[in-house]
């Protein structure tokens, strides 16, 4: 006794939602554990946010004392090279939006095909 697969209006396949499976501890290799288990806890994401802007705010407050002798006098400014790495990151960011149009296949690229499955009625 074969079962159809359950279907939506369009035919296409619908997959049976599923319960995320919840991993045993056994299962977690130890030095795993002990690498990367401070990713679980739940407020990791605010307590890197202030390490990083600390540390910012420590690398600032550097620039401000050191004395510097570039070739350039526009590099002497505080906070020059902080601007232009995200200058330069934020162009190499931005670059990959006309890059992909470029490069990027047209959606009907591969043509118009007959999509609804030989069961299924088409909708008038």
């Amino acid at each position: 006794m074969s079962t159809q697969p359950e279907r939506d209006e369009n035919g296409r396949f619908v997959k049976p939602v599923e319960e995320p499976r919840p991993v045993p501890e056994g299962d977690i290799h130890p030095l795993s554990k002990l690498l990367f288990g401070w990713t679980q806890h739940p407020r990791i994401g605010l307590i890197l946010l202030v390490v990083v802007a600390v540390i910012c705010g420590l690398l600032v407050v550097l620039d401000l004392t050191l004395d510097r002798h570039e070739y350039v006098d526009e590099a002497n400014a505080t906070g020059f090279y902080a601007l232009w790495g995200f200058g330069a990151f934020a162009l190499a960011v931005l670059s990959g939006w006309p890059l992909g149009r470029l490069l990027r296949r047209d959606e009907d690229y591969y043509g118009e095909a007959d999509i609804t499955p030989d069961d299924i009625e088409e909708r008038q």
